[in-house]
């Protein structure tokens, strides 16, 4: 069973190499790469002024956590309502994920967004199976903006 932990500042820090590792390698395309300089310095900032969260998604095997993937968000609001929204900022597999995983990880995201009183997920993405999952679980991949209600 696929379970996602929170990690806190004091976490973050002792895993940064591998954290930042993940969170670069998934870097949403709106991120402009040609401004790179400082970028992962001022993520960091933001996971560690709670802007940002990171979790991973874990399983148990005989007690030992194997770590299949890392996701961080921001909570953001609507300009123009009181709804706010899980933003999906990267999402890094560390292992090859199954259908059933995947649709787990996916289930584990809608209830914490519940939980923080969001009425959807949204992301952006360039994985053109990412989006047709988006699609096929009811939400909209247009401009590759995903977006999910909760």
């Amino acid at each position: 069973m696929l379970r996602m932990l929170k990690f806190y500042p004091d976490q973050i820090v002792r895993n940064w190499e591998k954290i930042g590792y993940a969170i670069e390698q998934a870097l949403p395309p709106i991120v402009d790469s040609h401004k790179a300089e400082g970028r992962m310095n001022r993520i960091l900032e933001s996971i560690l002024a709670g802007k940002i969260e990171v979790h991973v998604f874990v399983v148990y095997t005989d007690e030992r956590p194997t770590v299949y993937g890392i996701v961080s968000t921001a909570i953001t609001n609507a300009v123009d309502s009181d709804n706010k929204e899980l933003l999906i900022y990267s999402l890094y597999a560390s292992h090859s994920l199954n259908r059933e995983l995947i649709f787990e990880g996916l289930e584990l995201i809608k209830k914490y967004a519940r939980s923080q009183e969001c009425a959807a997920i949204s992301g952006y993405t360039n994985i053109a199976g990412l989006k047709r999952l988006i699609e096929n679980a009811g939400g909209s991949s247009s401009f590759t903006y995903l977006r999910l209600e909760v």
